[in-house]
């Protein structure tokens, strides 16, 4: 069986094995959404203390390889970390070393903008804070008012949002609390268990990795 998405042409299997880690980010550097969850959905998260020893490991572990946190939210059953890796391997051995992974690949530009406000809405969606600003386990105090945070390496894309930083931190604000007026209209998306951006994009990945191929025209006779 497979799932096509339409208007591109391709099709997507419903049941194919799992591609290796390499096929999806290749060998150079690559932008990556890491999403880790507990083991059975528990809260294991829920104590700080825990959550304090996760920020260290992260803290000594992307020094250890090169790796660049760009953002992150810590739930108390799961976590979500924006990442530059400079290499598959690299990638491997920091997952190895602090955790287990699903790994997106994030289009750059608009599309890892749109990313970093669904992980600070994480918290108000499922109910914990009402506004962003309020919970401590995310990279939100830094991007929207410049608060000190070791972990975090700017994302370009947000450094790009305006040349001075009081500015480019309101920006951030009503990006996450409410939409500018230009980005108001709801963006082509397309989410796989690999890639997240717009759909020729994910679909041009996917093709390349081999993991769609050209529809079939049905059987006339």
């Amino acid at each position: 069986m497979y799932f096509l998405y339409e208007g591109t042409g391709f099709a997507f299997p419903a049941t194919m094995a799992r591609p290796a880690r390499k096929d999806i980010l290749g060998d150079g550097p690559a932008t990556v959404h890491l999403v880790t969850r507990c083991h059975n959905e528990d809260f294991l998260l829920a104590d700080p203390i825990v959550k304090g020893m996760l920020y260290f490991l992260l803290f000594t572990y992307k020094l250890v390889f090169n790796i660049a946190i760009y953002h992150y939210c810590f739930m108390d059953n799961h976590l979500h970390l924006i990442l530059h890796v400079p290499s598959t391997e690299a990638l491997s051995k920091f997952i190895h070393q602090v955790l287990s992974q699903l790994t997106p690949v994030i289009q750059d530009g608009r599309r890892f903008l749109v990313t970093m406000r669904y992980l600070d809405k994480n918290p108000i969606r499922a109910g914990i804070v009402s506004r962003a600003t309020d919970y401590q386990w995310s990279s939100y105090g830094y991007y929207a008012y410049g608060e000190h945070n070791d972990l975090i390496d700017p994302a370009p894309e947000w450094l790009g949002l305006h040349k001075l930083p009081a500015r480019r931190r309101k920006i951030y604000r009503e990006l996450v609390n409410k939409l500018l007026g230009r980005g108001e209209e709801r963006l082509p998306e397309m989410t796989t268990w690999y890639f997240i951006g717009d759909p020729d994009w994910v679909v041009g990945k996917m093709r390349k990795a081999g993991l769609v191929r050209p529809r079939k025209p049905p059987d006339l006779f």
